[in-house]
Formats: structure tokens, sequence, C-alpha cells
């Protein structure tokens, strides 16, 4: 379960803007999606990095964040679920729940 924390710090890092422009609302006022590569070390989130988005090392996967307007603000859905129904990802999902409520403003904050 520790690992959850840094899916969450990877997709952060990866989102700079995230309530500016990266995840605004477009024109017809509807919110746009974002995938995004997270990985369970800084090495392998490097090697996504550093190929642009070419190589995805088996430590990574895609998480969609969507935002969601509330009565309390913006909230970003983080759905790690990534439609791949493989062995490994079935446990992933038994052991933590694939999708995550956060406060979009809190994801840039970091870096």
């Amino acid at each position: 379960m520790a690992r959850v924390p840094t899916f969450i710090a990877a997709a952060a890092l990866l989102l700079p803007g995230l309530a500016g422009s990266a995840l605004a609302q477009d024109a017809t006022g509807a919110s746009a999606q974002r995938t995004v590569s997270a990985c369970q070390s800084e090495q392998d989130l490097q090697q996504v990095i550093n190929s642009d988005g070419q190589l995805s090392p088996d430590g990574c996967r895609q998480i969609t964040i969507t935002p969601v307007r509330s009565e309390n603000g913006q909230l970003c859905v983080l759905d790690f679920a990534n439609g791949d129904e493989g062995i490994i990802n079935q446990l992933r999902s038994a052991a933590m729940p694939d999708k995550w409520w956060v406060r979009c403003d809190s994801l840039t904050g970091a870096g």
C-alpha cells in the first residue's frame, strides 16, 4: 500500500499547471481528461520522461486524471485502472482501489 503515494506523486510531477491550462474547462465547458505515466520508482519515471513517453517500463502504468466540478471546488479523479485485465493488474486492483479522488489544486503544489 505504500506505493500509492508514489503513484500519486509521480502523476503530480507530470502535471505542471494542473489547475491552470492542463485540465482547464474547454470552450464547451467540458472537462479535459488527461492520461499520464506513473511509475513505482524514480528511475522508471525518468526513463519515461527521457524517452518522451516512448518507453514504458514494467513498473509504470497509465493513470487517467479527470477534473470534476463540485460544490467544494474542482476535484480530480485519479483512475489507476488501465484496461489490462492481466493477473498482475487483477492482483494490484485487489490490493488498492482503482480510483482516488483529490483536490485538483493539491496536485499543482508538487515540484
